[in-house]
């Protein structure tokens, strides 16, 4: 595992990238580079002056020139805003403080628009860098929904109105949107927020052949369509923790809650004693949200949907699933291993759903 994120960190993308992203649908994902936009408010600590300082990393996984080439990374940041490979981006970045907050941004609105400003700005850099080549952005819906006012479901699908916004709505809908011809293909949206993304319980297995019996099953790592009532549908990724995928069976929380543990017996026949489940670990699957919004086609979202679950099962970086595709987590890494990142709580075990949230 120590390996495989070094090779991570020099930005090396091997064969697994390339077996991952190709689909077998008609549209080309292969063909598009995908960036992932990292945003993050660093609040100051206790006794400590100053505003609260913004974060801005990414990543671009570009397409080789040859079907038999690799896949390249490039990065970016807030502090170093050009694009180049990875291990460069990633040593400028890190060999320099977080940003000051700007002096011009007044208010809270003004320092958020600034941010997606700064995003517009790399993106507009980045297709000069591409040279044609078409493009995705990936963004984490949790923090980026205060920078881009298309992102929350109440807003999609909405038109942006001539003025920009209302003062309190940000002046930007969607990453890119203002680049005209040079706009990203689509916006893929994820959330992984345990409070706002339905978990699943279980699985029911269809049979294909009539008069087939339907199976059920207590867990799945299979990716989900749902129907939304906003139109465009919505896709789960369902993962199961890593420690219910290990050696024994019989996990505490594939049957029931915490609500329904069983009590501790003591008994003077050993054959009764039985250990109490409440102080012992249970576990649940977690669920990824896979948005993509714009696209040329229904068909072109699913593929985008399939691809970015499938960069989120083959990772860079360890032999097992994470939460975030490929170019997401490459950007977000760039930022935790940042000497000023704040390390009072940091993932525990990445695609298990056991995580903390990172200290902002």
């Amino acid at each position: 595992m120590a390996l495989l994120d070094l090779y991570r960190s020099l930005g090396i993308a091997d064969e697994r990238i390339s077996n991952a992203i190709q689909g077998a649908s008609g549209f080309p994902v292969d063909r598009l580079a995908h960036v992932g936009v990292h945003v993050r408010q660093q609040n100051r600590r206790y006794g400590e002056k100053g505003e609260p300082k913004i974060v801005v990393t990414a990543t671009a996984l570009v397409p080789p020139q040859s079907p038999q080439g690799a896949w390249s990374l490039l990065g970016w940041s807030s502090t170093n805003p050009v694009w180049r490979p990875y291990r460069s981006a990633q040593n400028a970045f890190h060999s320099r403080p977080y940003p000051e907050p700007s002096a011009e941004s007044t208010s809270y609105r003004q320092k958020w628009d600034g941010a997606a400003d700064m995003v517009e700005r790399a993106l507009s850099d980045l297709v000069d860098e591409l040279d044609g080549i078409p493009y995705t952005v990936t963004v984490d819906t949790q923090s980026a929904r205060r920078m881009w006012d298309g992102l929350p479901n109440i807003r999609l699908g909405e038109q942006p109105k001539p003025t920009g916004g209302d003062g309190n709505r940000s002046r930007y809908r969607l990453p890119g949107a203002r680049l005209g011809a040079d706009a990203p293909e689509a916006v893929i949206r994820l959330n992984t927020e345990d409070e706002e993304v339905p978990q699943p319980v279980s699985v029911t297995h269809l049979g294909k052949k009539d008069g087939a019996e339907p199976v059920e099953k207590d867990t799945s790592t299979l990716l989900f369509e749902v129907a939304t009532d906003f139109g465009t549908p919505v896709w789960l990724l369902c993962n199961v923790p890593r420690a219910y995928d290990g050696s024994g069976a019989g996990r505490l929380g594939s049957k029931r809650t915490r609500w329904e543990a069983e009590k501790s017996v003591q008994s003077e026949d050993r054959s009764k004693r039985r250990k109490g489940e409440m102080p012992q670990n249970f576990y649940a699957m977690t669920a990824t949200e896979i948005l993509p919004i714009g696209g040329p086609s229904d068909e072109a979202r699913e593929a985008l949907a399939a691809m970015t679950a499938r960069l989120c099962h083959q990772t860079l970086f360890w032999s097992d699933r994470a939460r975030y595709p490929v170019p997401l987590h490459a950007a977000r890494q760039m930022d935790l291993d940042h000497p000023q990142y704040r390390r009072e709580a940091v993932d525990t075990e990445p695609g298990t759903g056991d995580e903390e949230e990172a200290t902002e």
